[in-house]
């Protein structure tokens, strides 16, 4: 007890010079082999750092300050929580994400290194631990500066119970060996085991701000569920910035560290960022058509093909453009939970998959603009399985497969049932009307093969809540995917599908991104040595057999890929020339962009009176393109 003491007392004394979670501080001196103290002059003398100041700068220095951008949003965040329940939304990335920085960043057009919070880094001579110097100007957007003890802090924060975020609490646990404090601003980061893309890895870290968190406690997630976390990023919302199914407003920092540093200066260029909640896409889409909206993502091709024949367009106030990537496709398909009754059943799974008629979605709702999906995890590169395939609509083979899991006899309207008189029915949820009308192929395509699928329509926030909650059939459903290798932990494995009570019994677990169920001692063994992979090729042939798995199981349905994306934008928004970062999820990811608020009053004026600015003008920007 004197040795705790008097080791709580050590890190008390190192921490003293801010605000210190004393539970945090106790945290830590229960896990000294985790948490480390050391003197600047303990670093390694052999040490090789970098500064990645080589690489180019891909931000426009014709890029001005100012202006509110509007856009929309189908919904307000169920939450502006980071984590814990209902956290991983849709709207995170423009929270958090896309507006926070980790010690390192990728150049989204070379794939090199770049400096983010750290402004120079090393690694040891054994490939395990990685060296970083902070930024002596960085700050959260509060005003707090950024130390190596908000590090700390991120992996006390993460591993509490009071976070209610399993997938966290195992990602700071397994995935970090340990972390020392030379001082304020240098620290080092230990890795568990030798592996591929280790700097990468550990540079990703990302503080969490400790003196936001006084009242972190067993009322967390009430307590915080309207505040917004600050991060290192250019905007926050302020506390009348967020009007729940109104709008929420993202606000730039005044004076932003970043501005100062190459890589970040002419980015993030708005003086505010607003979303409007909106529900339906086709009313957005008559907001940007009408000026009201600056940009908009026009992925659906009756949007892309129809924009031709819009005045805003003919005229000449609307660009339409498409980017293209090489960053892996999200997932668009059907999720099937795997704990419902019925479709615990893998022969009914399968028979699903079958009944599914995507291609004729593809060829016409889409116009045969989007591909077949094939697997769950697509665009991987190396990771991907080329020859693995996605069960074929056969009404046939369909019939095959339910009659395998005892489903043979068909009722007056056609659904087929077993011999207890359970109906192959089941609820297929999704969220905006729009997508109602390619749904409706489905439902069409599946009732040929024996399957009713009755359509629920939600407002995507109640959707969410919902399938977090596993009490789904089916949803249709897509996973934002940036990391170009597999990361089937959490959405495959069992320890994030069932929870096991103290009587023995199993039940969903709620509130993971296994959304599935997916409950399989093979997968997870393949999972986990997946993680523990020590080679690149040993991960190949892993990811390989976990594609196959899942194929096996058949809890997914792919659906479609989306080659690269679309948006219109009214002419008063300003990108670099050439632009088409390689890296990006949308052209607005890395802020490069700027508006001219003077050009959006005056087109607007002029538009309203029926003059004309010029030719109609589309942009193809395919440099990155791959298929």
């Amino acid at each position: 007890m004197r040795f705790f003491l008097a080791l709580l007392c050590l890190v008390s004394s190192a921490l003293a010079e801010t605000y210190q979670d004393p539970k945090a501080a106790a945290f830590y001196a229960e896990h000294p082999d985790f948490f480390r103290f050391a003197k600047p002059a303990d670093l390694p003398k052999d040490l090789v750092w970098q500064d990645g100041s080589e690489q180019k700068e891909f931000a426009d220095p014709r890029a001005v300050r100012g202006g509110v951008l509007r856009q929309f949003t189908t919904s307000t965040p169920p939450t502006l929580r980071r984590v814990g329940p209902n956290a991983n939304n849709g709207f995170r990335g423009e929270l958090y994400d896309n507006n926070d920085f980790g010690l390192l960043a990728g150049h989204p057009d070379t794939d090199e290194i770049i400096p983010a919070l750290a402004t120079s880094w090393a690694m040891s001579a054994d490939g395990m631990t990685a060296y970083f110097r902070l930024d002596p100007n960085a700050k959260f957007t509060d005003g707090q500066p950024v130390t190596v003890d908000d590090y700390f802090y991120t992996f006390y924060f993460h591993r509490s119970p009071w976070a209610k975020a399993d997938w966290y609490a195992d990602h700071y646990t397994r995935e970090w060996g340990g972390v020392t404090k030379y001082d304020d601003h240098t620290l080092a980061v230990k890795a568990p085991r030798k592996r591929p893309y280790q700097l990468e890895l550990l540079g990703g870290l990302r503080p969490t701000p400790r003196q936001f968190f006084k009242d972190f406690g067993p009322n967390y997630e009430k307590a915080y569920n309207d505040r917004f976390h600050p991060t290192t990023g250019p905007y926050y919302v302020k506390p009348d910035g967020f009007l729940r199914e109104k709008s929420i407003t993202l606000t730039r920092v005044t004076d932003w560290w970043g501005d100062r540093r190459k890589y970040y200066r002419y980015r993030y260029n708005p003086d505010a960022i607003q979303y409007g909640v909106i529900r339906e896409l086709d009313s957005a889409y008559s907001s940007m058509l009408a000026g009201e909206i600056d940009y908009m993502p026009i992925m659906m091709p009756r949007y892309w093909y129809g924009t031709n024949e819009k005045k805003a367009y003919q005229e000449g106030y609307l660009t339409k453009a498409q980017f293209f990537n090489d960053i892996p496709r999200p997932p668009y398909g059907l999720y099937i939970n795997t704990q419902r009754p019925l479709l615990s059943d893998v022969n009914v799974r399968i028979g699903l998959q079958h009944a599914t008629d995507f291609q004729r979605v593809i060829d016409g709702f889409y116009r045969g603009d989007y591909e077949r999906l094939q697997q769950f995890s697509e665009g991987l590169g190396k990771f991907t399985d080329p020859a693995l395939r996605a069960r074929r609509y056969s009404p046939e083979l369909a019939r095959a497969a339910f009659a395998k899991a005892g489903f043979t006899t068909a009722d007056a309207d056609g659904i087929l049932r077993n011999a207890a008189g359970e109906r192959l029915s089941f609820r297929l949820t999704f969220d905006t009307s729009d997508r109602r009308k390619y749904l409706a192929t489905l439902v069409e395509s599946a009732r040929r093969c024996g399957v009713e699928l009755r359509p629920e329509t939600l407002e995507h926030t109640t959707m969410y809540r919902k399938v977090m909650e596993k009490n789904h059939d089916i949803v249709f459903w897509a996973w934002s995917v940036s990391s170009r290798i597999p990361a089937l932990w959490e959405s495959h494995h069992s320890e994030n599908a069932v929870e096991v009570l103290a009587d023995g019994r199993k039940v969903p677990k709620r509130q993971t991104n296994n959304i599935t169920g997916v409950d399989d001692r093979e997968l997870d063994g393949l999972i986990d040595q997946f993680r523990n992979a020590t080679e690149e090729d040993e991960m190949v042939k892993l990811s390989f057999a976990m594609q196959r798995r899942i194929h096996d199981l058949a809890d997914f349905i792919p659906g479609f890929k989306v080659p690269g994306y679309r948006i219109a934008h009214w002419n008063w928004v300003k990108f670099p020339e050439g632009f088409d970062v390689r890296a990006a999820e949308d052209p607005g990811q890395y802020g490069l962009f700027w508006l001219d608020p003077a050009q959006r009053e005056t087109d607007l004026r002029d538009f309203r009176d029926g003059k004309t600015r010029g030719a109609p003008k589309t942009v193809i920007e395919d440099r990155w393109r791959t298929e």
